[in-house]
């Protein structure tokens, strides 16, 4: 009884400093270890070893059974969460954004093997989405800002606005790849309209002057005199039948004043304001048509002091 209890204690302790040993992360992997215990092991009284990778292999563990011997467990491998087949095992725990795994391998040789690494997920770039070049068609008015040369189909959008409101003939933009181009005649009539809205008169169409170009009323636009054809069925009115019936009366051909009719602000081509312009052409020898032709307009307009 003084024997088995001898070796019980002794068996104890071999289990003990066994598991302190295992269980030290850090152990480095070059020392060897030994203990010099009188176990009365097998084979000549061997003691445990640890050797072979970077953590601890235990050979020759004990068991105490419940009757107090000790029973011998050779090539042993204890891992805290593990997993065997054929007398080895391997552990391993990922993440996605952080990675960090430990792996213990250990064959049928005795050999253990252990490895834990972290590192940041490098993730696969994401390509950036470049979208294609816009052609000339491409474009809707207030895409951007137009000044000269600029030519598309927000260009083509534009002049009708211009045109309606008297700041543009129809027929006299220049065109690229069948749009037209913001030339001169177009940059000249936005400074026109710049002028009347009280803007800065630099060409330029931003999207504060197309705003403001979109709600314009023609009413407005100080339409110079021949710019537009004058007709008594329509009852032209502006800024251009104020500027004839003034040249007409220094030119000594005025209207009758009781016949002059106003629209809004404006004087409206009558009748009466007709018959006024065929007097002076008569007089004139051009051909008394009424109308304000090139010739006509001239020799109006010599007559402005």
């Amino acid at each position: 009884m003084k024997n088995k209890s001898k070796k019980i204690i002794k068996t104890l302790l071999l289990s003990a400093t066994v598991a302190l040993f295992h269980g030290t992360e850090k152990a480095d992997a070059k020392k060897s270890f030994s203990l010099d215990l009188d176990l009365g092991l097998p084979n000549g009284g061997a003691a445990p070893e640890v050797s072979k990778g970077q953590q601890p292999i235990v050979k020759n563990v004990y068991k105490i059974l419940r009757n107090g011997d000790a029973k011998l467990i050779a090539g042993h491998r204890s891992h805290s969460s593990h997993r065997s087949s054929r007398g080895g095992h391997y552990s391993h725990s990922s993440s996605s954004s952080h990675r960090s795994h430990s792996s213990h391998r250990s064959s049928g040789g005795g050999s253990h093997y252990s490895h834990s690494s972290s590192s940041y997920g490098s993730g696969s770039r994401s390509s950036v989405y470049t979208p294609p070049a816009k052609t000339a068609g491409d474009y809707s008015l207030g895409d951007r800002t137009l000044s000269t040369g600029i030519y598309g189909s927000d260009v083509d959008q534009l002049v009708p606005y211009l045109v309606r409101n008297y700041y543009l003939k129809n027929g006299v933009v220049s065109k690229k790849g069948g749009y037209y181009i913001y030339d001169s005649n177009v940059v000249n009539a936005v400074k026109h309209f710049q002028k009347d809205a009280g803007l800065t008169q630099d060409g330029k169409l931003t999207s504060d002057v197309l705003t403001k170009l979109k709600s314009w009323s023609s009413s407005k636009t100080t339409i110079p005199l021949g710019f537009r054809e004058l007709s008594t069925s329509a009852e032209t009115s502006g800024f251009d039948v104020d500027d004839l019936i003034k040249l007409l009366i220094n030119a000594g051909f005025s209207p009758n004043p009781k016949k002059l009719k106003k629209s809004g602000s404006h004087y409206v081509f009558t009748d009466d304001v007709q018959t006024a312009v065929k007097a002076f052409q008569a007089y004139h020898s051009i051909q008394p048509d009424g109308v304000l032709n090139a010739v006509t307009l001239s020799k109006l307009k010599s007559y402005d002091k």
